[in-house]
């Protein structure tokens, strides 16, 4: 008997596979209280299937995570790429109203001279300190020459040193070879505003007995033929008179903030400036006729 269990093994497991198929195909047409053995099927299987369910779900669960997990990724670095365009727009709109604002203030400014000027912008700088220039983006081609003037709409700058076809080079007022005739607005006292090797700016040759003190005006005098009369230098941050001589020395902060400017205007010979309407008028009352 075993031996042809064993010969016949093949052919035997196919038959009992063939009869639980049909067992349970024929459990699916026959009514459940009248079939025992499609019951018992049935239970037996219901084991397995539970854990085959679960495990799919299981599976379906883990791969639904894992779609999701990626469409969160790929949403979050649109959300990040998004951003960061933003942010630039954000930049590049603060930037164009900075510059608009500080436009409109030079344009503003332009309007208080008669004569011919030019608009520039500074498109360099020299990186050691002592040398106090700049270099701006008008030349000969736009009739910029050799020792204008170059002021801002907070005060002067310096005067033009060298020029080039399409650029020129500016001589700060802080450098150490500038200088500019000067009055002490309260009381015309007169003197050179000259610059220094640390780039700051003092007025020298001022007489012992001119009244200055910290916190004065100085303006330009217009004696010198180069700047009109009456721009603003600076303010006097220090005066020294020391025991003995005939002269005293005010240090002078400058108006404009050299380090910072970004738009300047060259004038022409000639351009005579005819100050603010409301401000410099109030300033000036101290004054005496002769501004």
């Amino acid at each position: 008997m075993w031996e042809y269990l064993q010969r016949n093994r093949v052919g035997l497991a196919a038959a009992v596979l063939l009869t639980v198929s049909l067992l349970l195909l024929t459990s699916s047409v026959r009514k459940y209280r009248n079939d025992p053995v499609g019951y018992l099927v049935l239970e037996a299987l219901r084991p397995l299937q539970g854990a085959v369910a679960a495990g799919w779900a299981s599976v379906r669960t883990v791969w639904q995570s894992y779609i999701d997990l990626v469409g969160v990724r790929e949403e979050n670095l649109r959300l990040r790429q998004r951003l960061a365009e933003l942010e630039h727009q954000t930049l590049r709109i603060a930037e164009i109203l900075e510059t608009d604002r500080r436009l409109a203030e030079l344009l503003k400014f332009r309007t208080q001279f008669l004569g011919e000027l030019q608009a520039a912008m500074i498109i360099g700088r020299d990186a050691f300190p002592a040398f106090g220039t700049v270099i701006i983006s008008k030349g000969e081609a736009d009739g910029v020459r050799k020792g204008m003037p170059v002021v801002s709409a907070q005060g002067v700058v310096g005067r033009i040193l060298a020029t080039s076809r399409h650029s020129a080079r500016v001589l700060l007022i802080t450098d150490h070879n500038s200088g500019v005739d000067a009055l002490v607005q309260r009381t015309r006292a007169r003197g050179i505003v000259v610059g220094t090797v640390d780039g700051r700016c003092t007025m020298k040759y001022v007489r012992r007995e001119d009244a200055v003190a910290v916190g004065d005006r100085v303006i330009t005098s217009g004696l010198d033929g180069i700047f009109p009369k009456g721009l603003l230098i600076g303010e006097v941050t220090q005066v020294t008179r020391g025991t003995r001589g005939l002269l005293q020395i005010a240090e002078v902060r400058p108006a404009a903030a050299l380090d910072q400017l970004e738009e300047v205007l060259v004038l022409s010979p000639g351009t005579q400036w005819r100050g603010d309407t409301s401000e410099s008028r109030e300033d000036e009352k101290p004054a005496s006729p002769g501004l």
